[in-house]
């Protein structure tokens, strides 16, 4: 059995921190262990926002290429993450372990997260665990949805949206979860009203017309959805499901959480849970186009075609697939069927050119 003594350092008086003992050899995974839930906490408690020296010697297990990651913290610093319209931010600190606090003021409902701790992630350094909030008019639609699983859905549905609409949801997850998001029912006015979603790989995602949009996941650990319509023509509007992906644990997931002063840190293991879904939603059948194949559970598929005079635009055959352990999805949206175009050669002012006709 071996003895490891995490350290009390940078200034006298401070002393040794404490006695960890390891059983077997002392490997790198082990050694990562030690540093996020003793060595941090320690550093924390003896020192807070003053600055200290971390120094261990060339054994082995130290200059391991994990444990290396692992000490190569790009920044120290979030940053501001600035004001929000009609909110107010109390904190003026952005460093690692930092919390700021957002408030609105009166006549809006803060919806999002309402206190930010800055963490740190090996490889990408120092960001905020959670998007900066905003302040929704009170009695707007919208909202902030902190379950493991849940349904989003336009405002009415599955009646007509209103005209002029604007709402924002924002789905919240722990740092190191990812959520994942299908879609159920997808009817907007085509390239008048828009859902936007922001936490994926992607800047945005910008989603318009009458096709099912595929499966969502996010990069992060929330989503959030803006809906607008315009003034004029109405539709169903649109309904999806979201189910949170826990991490196992924090660290496996590459996010490390420092622990602030007032709390220790602790990697718990998170329980899986939600939909108990093995059927996709029906996908529908393209206007002027036919289906074939009845069956919506995982490994099904099923094919489209369209009437004479029509092509199909999309996949033909499209296969429901498992999202998350408890979320199914196709594989790809309904196809549309769009008129053929005819084409010949027309005479205009004495000029011959092709001309297309649907």
């Amino acid at each position: 059995m071996a003895v490891v003594v995490t350290p009390g350092l940078g200034r006298s008086g401070v002393g040794l921190g404490h006695l960890v003992p390891v059983k077997g050899t002392l490997n790198a995974s082990a050694y990562q262990d030690i540093l996020d839930n003793f060595m941090l906490p320690t550093l924390w408690e003896q020192f807070g926002d003053d600055p200290f020296l971390f120094q261990h010697d060339c054994a082995p297990v130290h200059k391991a290429r994990s444990i290396k990651t692992w000490m190569m913290l790009p920044s120290h610093t979030c940053g501001n993450p600035g004001l929000i319209p009609r909110g107010i931010i109390h904190g003026t600190r952005y460093n690692i372990g930092d919390k700021i606090r957002y408030t609105c003021v009166m006549g809006y409902v803060l919806e999002g997260h309402a206190v930010l701790t800055c963490i740190v992630s090996p490889g990408s350094g120092a960001s905020w665990d959670f998007p900066a909030p905003f302040c929704r008019a009170e009695g707007a639609c919208g909202g902030t949805l902190r379950g493991t699983t849940g349904t989003i859905s336009s405002p009415h549905f599955p009646s007509e949206y209103e005209n002029s609409a604007d709402c924002t949801w924002s789905i919240l997850a722990e740092p190191g979860d990812t959520i994942a998001l299908v879609f159920t029912d997808f009817q907007l006015e085509d390239r008048y009203d828009f859902l936007e979603i922001s936490g994926t790989e992607a800047p945005s995602i910008w989603l318009t017309g009458m096709n099912l949009p595929s499966p969502v996941i996010s990069s992060k650990n929330w989503l959030r959805l803006h809906f607008t319509s315009d003034s004029n023509h109405r539709r169903k509007g649109f309904s999806a499901q979201y189910q949170v992906k826990k991490a196992i644990e924090l660290k496996s997931r590459g996010v490390k959480m420092l622990p602030n002063k007032d709390t220790s840190h602790k990697n718990a293991v998170l329980s899986q849970g939600g939909l108990t879904a093995d059927i996709c939603p029906d996908p529908g059948i393209p206007e002027n186009g036919k289906r074939i194949g009845s069956s919506f559970h995982v490994g099904a598929s099923i094919q489209f075609s369209c009437d004479d005079s029509y092509v199909l635009q999309g996949s033909k055959s499209i296969t429901c697939q498992r999202v998350t352990e408890t979320l199914a999805a196709w594989s790809d949206h309904r196809p549309i069927c769009r008129t053929k175009l005819c084409v010949f050669t027309c005479e205009v002012n004495e000029i011959k050119m092709l001309c297309l006709i649907p």
